[in-house]
Order: C-alpha cells, then sequence, then structure tokens
C-alpha cells in the first residue's frame, strides 16, 4: 500500500520557515505544523535571529547543528558587565526610541543642493540656513507683508480695440460651433432669431407683425420638432405660437402631438406645451389634454411634468377632463365597473357595493408611494384624491393611510380638497398622528393661518386636538407673535374670531360650519370641545386686550378689524376689560367736525367706528348678564366731554350713537346724556332721519 502523504501546512500569510531548538521530532527543513506562538520580547532571553540572505531570492538556512543561528556578540561595557553594548557596525534588533524634539539640542539643518539630483546634507556649520526676515512694523511690533513690485503682478490694459476683437473672436468661435452641431439648421436658426427680435416688441404695429409671422412660418414649416426641445430655439416656438393664428397653431400641434409627453418631461420643450393650453381654443386644449389619458401617473412623479398636470386640471381642465385625469388613479376595478350612468367612484361604490374594499385597496396602493414625493404630494389632482379615499374607506384601511401622510399634511393644506384631507388626519389621528402634523406645520403656522383654505385645518385642530398645552406652544404662539399681519389679513382675522366666539353664525358660513361638525364625536377626541374652547381663549384673550389697547385707532377704525373689537371686548373675555374700553373711548374725546379734517372722521362719524361705538355700548347688557362690572357706555360719557358729546348731534352717524346711549341698561348714563342734550330741537341743520329718531326718545325719556 502507498503511505498516505503527510498533512502540508502553510505558513501565516508573509512568515518565514523557522526550525524549533527544543521541539523533538522535527526534520531538518520541514515547516512546524502550526503557528509558534509569539513570544514577548525580552532583551536578555534573546538567543537568535534569522540571519538575512545575501540573495534574496535564496531561503534562510538553519544551522548544522540545529539551534538556529549564532548569537550576536556584542561587547562588554568594562564599568558594567552585565550591560552588552553594540557590536560596531551593526543595527540592533529593536527600534530606535524618538528622542523628543528641543529646540536647544538641534545640532544642525539640512541644506538644499545646489544640484536637485544630489542629496541634502547637513550644514557644516550646524545652524542650517538662514531664515527670511521681513521688516517690522514699528507700532505692534508684527511683521509687515512682503511689498511686491508697482505693477508687477497686474495684467496689462487692454484698448478698447483689443478688446473688442478679443469679444468678437469668442463669438466667432461660438458660432462655429454651433454650426458644427446644427449643420443645415444653422442658417434657419439664425434668420430665425433676427426675425423673433423684431416681433416681441411691444411696439410691433399689426401689419409688421404679420408681415414677420408669414416669414417666421416659411422657416419653421416642417421643423416644429427640431425647434420645441432646443433652449433657444424653443423660445421662438413659444412666440410663433403666442402670436399666431389658430391654423398656425393647429399645425405645431399635429407636428408634435406624438411627442407631447416628451415636451412635458424637457426643460424647455415643456413651455411650449404651456403655450399651447394658454393660447389654443377649446378644441386644442381638449386635444392637448387627450394626449396624457393613461399617463397621468407616470407624469405626476416627474419633477418638470407633473406642473404641466396641475395646471392642467386647475385652470383648463372641463369636469369631464378632470375626471379623466383622475380615473388612472383610481384603479383597476374602477375602470372596469364605471359605466356612462355611473361615472364618479362614489356612484361606482353606490352601485357595486361588494367592489368597494378592491377599489379602496386599488387607491392605498396607489396613493401611499405617492405621499412620500413632495412635487407629487402638492398635486390639486392628487389631493383630490385622496379626498375621495379619506370619505370612502373604513376605520381601518384610513388610519394606516393618516399614518403615511401625516408628515406630508403641511404641502396639501393650501388647497381646497387638501385642507379637508389634513381635516379629516386631524379628526381620525391617534394623538401621535395630531402632535406630528402640528410639528411638522412649525414656522409655517401665520402663513396657514392667513390662506383661503389651510386656515380651516387650524380650525379643525382648535376643534379636536385634546393637547391645549401643545397648541399654545406649537400654534398660538407663533400667531400672536405675528398679530399685525394676521389681523389685517382676511382669513386670519376668521382665526381669531373662531378662537374668541366658536362656530358663531355671524362670522362663519353655514356651510363651513356644517363642515366642522363632522369632526364631532371622533374615536380619538376625550375632552369636551367647550372646555377645550376656554382653555385656548384663556391664552389668547389677554394678548389681544393687550394688542387692542396698543392699537385702538388701527382696529376700531378699519372696516376689516371693527369685527374684532367687539370679539375681544365680549362677556366670554379673560381679563379686564377697562383699558382697552378706555383706550376706544379715547379716540371719541374730540370735537366733531361734519366732513373731518383733512380728510380725517371723527370716530361717531367714521363708517366703521361709530358702529364700533354702537356694538359695545349695546354689548354692555350681555357684560351684565355674565356679571362682570364693565361697562362701556360709563366709561365713554366719563371719557367724553359734554361739550364734545353736543356735537355728535350735526351728524345722523352721531345720532345713532346717542340714541345707543339713551337705550343704555346704565341709568345713570341716560340721565347724564338727557341734560347733556336738553337744548336739542329740530330744525333745518338737523333734519336727518337720525336726528328725528333722536327726538323722540329724548321726548319718551321725558315723558316717563
Amino acid at each position: 500500500m502507498m503511505e498516505a502523504k503527510p498533512a502540508k501546512h502553510f505558513p501565516p500569510k508573509g512568515g518565514k520557515k523557522l526550525a524549533l531548538k527544543d521541539s523533538p521530532g522535527k526534520a531538518v527543513g520541514i515547516k512546524p505544523g502550526g503557528k509558534k506562538p509569539i513570544k514577548p520580547y525580552i532583551n536578555k532571553e534573546m538567543k537568535g535571529k534569522l540571519g538575512k540572505s545575501g540573495n534574496n531570492n535564496t531561503k534562510h538556512k538553519l544551522a548544522e547543528d540545529q539551534k538556529g543561528p549564532k548569537k550576536k556578540k556584542f561587547p562588554v561595557d568594562k564599568d558594567d558587565g552585565d550591560s552588552p553594548g553594540k557590536a560596531v557596525g551593526i543595527k540592533p534588533g529593536g527600534k530606535k526610541p524618538v528622542k523628543p524634539y528641543i529646540k536647544k539640542e538641534r545640532k544642525g539643518k539640512l541644506e538644499k543642493s545646489a544640484d536637485n539630483n544630489k542629496k541634502h546634507t547637513f550644514a557644516e556649520d550646524g545652524k542650517g540656513p538662514n531664515k527670511r526676515t521681513f521688516p517690522v512694523d514699528k507700532d505692534d511690533g508684527a511683521p509687515q507683508a512682503k511689498k511686491f513690485k508697482k505693477g508687477k503682478f497686474k495684467p496689462e490694459r487692454q484698448t478698447d480695440e483689443e478688446l473688442k476683437n478679443r469679444l468678437q473672436k469668442k463669438k466667432d468661435l461660438k458660432m462655429k460651433r454651433q454650426q458644427a452641431s446644427r449643420k443645415d439648421k444653422f442658417e434657419i436658426i439664425n434668420q430665425a432669431k433676427l426675425l423673433w427680435g423684431d416681433l416681441r416688441v411691444k411696439k410691433c404695429d399689426r401689419d409688421l407683425k404679420n408681415k414677420l409671422m408669414k416669414a417666421l412660418h416659411e422657416l419653421f414649416r416642417g421643423k416644429y420638432k427640431e425647434m420645441a426641445f432646443a433652449h433657444d430655439t424653443t423660445r421662438m416656438l413659444e412666440c410663433f405660437i403666442q402670436f399666431g393664428s389658430h391654423e398656425q397653431r393647429q399645425e405645431v400641434f399635429e407636428a408634435t402631438k406624438d411627442d407631447i409627453l416628451l415636451l412635458s418631461k424637457s426643460r424647455y420643450g415643456r413651455n411650449v406645451v404651456k403655450k399651447l393650453l394658454m393660447y389654443g381654443n377649446k378644441e386644442l386644449v381638449g386635444a392637448v389634454i387627450q394626449t396624457f389619458k393613461g399617463h397621468v401617473r407616470v407624469m405626476l412623479r416627474h419633477a418638470l411634468a407633473s406642473s404641466i398636470i396641475e395646471d392642467i386640471y386647475t385652470d383648463k381642465a372641463l369636469p369631464a377632463q378632470k375626471q379623466m385625469l383622475k380615473e388612472e388613479l383610481y384603479g383597476t376595478t374602477y375602470t372596469v365597473c364605471k359605466s356612462s350612468v355611473c361615472d364618479t367612484v362614489h356612484k361606482v361604490v353606490e352601485a357595486n357595493p361588494d367592489k368597494r374594499n378592491f377599489i379602496i385597496n386599488d387607491m392605498q396602493k396607489i396613493l401611499t408611494p405617492m405621499a412620500q414625493k413632495e412635487q407629487v404630494i402638492k398635486n390639486s389632482l392628487v389631493h383630490k384624491v385622496f379626498l375621495d379615499f379619506f370619505l370612502l374607506s373604513p376605520d381601518k384601511q384610513r388610519a394606516e393611510m393618516i399614518e403615511s401622510i401625516r408628515e406630508s399634511v403641511i404641502y396639501m393644506a393650501h388647497t381646497h380638497a387638501g385642507a379637508r384631507v389634513a381635516m379629516h388626519c386631524l379628526w381620525h389621528g391617534t394623538a401621535k398622528d395630531r402632535k406630528v402634523i402640528i410639528k411638522t406645520m412649525r414656522t409655517y403656522m401665520v402663513k396657514v393661518a392667513t390662506e383661503e383654505f389651510s386656515h380651516l385645518a387650524l380650525l379643525a385642530m382648535f376643534d379636536c386636538v385634546d393637547d391645549t398645552r401643545l397648541i399654545k406652544q406649537a400654534v398660538l404662539s407663533e400667531i400672536m407673535s405675528s398679530l399685525d399681519e394676521v389681523v389685517d389679513n382676511k382669513y386670519g382675522k376668521k382665526v381669531l374670531l373662531y378662537l374668541l366666539t366658536p362656530r358663531d353664525p355671524a362670522h362663519l358660513l353655514p356651510e363651513i360650519i356644517k363642515v366642522l361638525e363632522q369632526g364631532d364625536g371622533n374615536a380619538h377626541s376625550k375632552k369636551d370641545k367647550t372646555s377645550r374652547w376656554k382653555e385656548l381663549l384663556e391664552f389668547v384673550s389677554p394678548l389681544l386686550l393687550d394688542y387692542l389697547h396698543n392699537n385702538a385707532a388701527k382696529m376700531a377704525m378699519s372696516k376689516a378689524s371693527s369685527v374684532l373689537v367687539k370679539a375681544i371686548l365680549a362677556a366670554s373675555a379673560c381679563g379686564d376689560l377697562r383699558p382697552a374700553m378706555t383706550a376706544v373711548a379715547h379716540l371719541a374725546n374730540q370735537k366733531l367736525i361734519p366732513g373731518g379734517i383733512d380728510g380725517e372722521f371723527h370716530m361717531a362719524e367714521h363708517p366703521a367706528g361709530h358702529i364700533v361705538l354702537k356694538w359695545l355700548i349695546e354689548q354692555d347688557v350681555m357684560l351684565a348678564k355674565a356679571g362682570r362690572e364693565e361697562c362701556f357706555a360709563r366709561i365713554l360719557v366719563d371719557t367724553v366731554d359734554q361739550d364734545n358729546l353736543k356735537t355728535w348731534v350735526q351728524v345722523n352717524r352721531g345720532t345713532v350713537v346717542l340714541c345707543s346711549l339713551l337705550k343704555s341698561c346704565d341709568q345713570t348714563v341716560v340721565a347724564e346724556v338727557k341734560a347733556a342734550l336738553h337744548f336739542f330741537e329740530l330744525d333745518s341743520n338737523n333734519s336727518s332721519i337720525g336726528a328725528q329718531i333722536l327726538m323722540s326718545n329724548l321726548k319718551k325719556i321725558a315723558s316717563v
């Protein structure tokens, strides 16, 4: 039998073959079976070291006596016999320790050789080359910067002719590159540019415009597709579409209709599509919209093409065309079940209740990825489909969708459908979902409060979020810090009025109140809504009272913000009303001159100011019922001098305010006003309807 070969042992990578001194049974030249354990280096116990062979290609040989290589002998120091010294010319076995650098002990510095091929040598004097020294500033002792010779590094000045020649060379070089790339179309494009430059001038008359358009038409005919994609020729084509006739626009569309989708994705070509939509007639616009059928999802996900879909859906598409664009986002089940009678998703679900879950599942699969892309989630078309999903979906799938889009709600609240999607997310979302939505709106609260649709999301937030502390810190504090902007805005004012008087029909449309009522009784709001409103009012009311005190003239004499004055000084207000009431009353403490001074009316004659006075006087009844001590009529009579009060009878609006004072719930006010008007009689100067009513009221009081 053949003997089995011994197992081959491989040395460690980069290692050397070693023969162990004390290991018996190892044949000379045979590599040991395993790795040799690393023995700690001890200088005294070092017994040998491999000698390096003169020829690098030959392997190291073991000593003949199998005891390893001979030891290196070092001369012994005479003073200390135990410390071996270095052998002359032999490098010691270990690394020499690095000596710390000490400036004083520096013995030399490399001196740069004149010949670059030679090695650097130490300077003979041991000091190295001298340092460069710069002149020292006398004031602070710091070295001055190196001074260069005047004009040494400045470019030579070019004459006007040289500069002109240089620019002309650049222009010629650019023309050559364009000519090489465009070849036969180069001359046509240059001629078109000259015509386009004259055509786009505002002072171009009709005859010249028709002549230029005819010449441009001859150049462009048959080349519309090539012109639509380049950055310079596309602008000429846009101008051609803008000033051209219907037949010329139709000709452009026929030449490019197969590439409308590519043009919509092009950085420059998409402007051609926009011009066709902007200046085309109904038939042309409908034909352009029809080219997007079946490609809406792809176009929505494209950064450039999504803006085309947005323009079509919001500005150009008819209801039937809008429905055609949305169909692709409803899924295949809807496409199979739809008919001419059931053409909307709600009608299809109503006619086919067994298909409801399939349609909802299809919509969820399509819409969920869209929520992750900012460019898609901002589109109005997507918002409408999301709203349809929330109106149809059951609780479980609705909760899953809210969790997936809660960080993107801020991008949806600016549209009609998107604002209602945000309201649904707040109504039906968990406490965590609501917290995430509110935090994503931070730094945008003023913008949200002052937009037409997004302010409704804030109203829904005030209705359903139980964490009023979070609303105060994240929402109201930001709005209150920008009251000047919010008060002057039409929609910002509604937000403040809702905080002061929630769901008041005087400030909100009945349709909006019905929409807000949809969130009542949701599963995640535990706190009573009246207590929630009261907590928010306690935070807002003192801040608004202070703002009214400092800006009484601005608010009381403005038609837009005068409504806020009545709401701020209502019976439900929290805090002392007297400072704000006194500030409003001081505005009326002036002599009334009919017609005003320099166009500025007295408050009793001002269209908004006299209404504010009338409202606040009539509101004293509600304050008395609420048990409050403040009375605006009392403060007004105490603030306004009687001589100034008498002048109010000269104008119709002033008599209206005086009639309100005579009907005050405070009888002392009635007596003082009656005493001040004892002289009043009807004459040719005081014959207005308000004066007649005032006279009849005085007679009734006198007869009592």
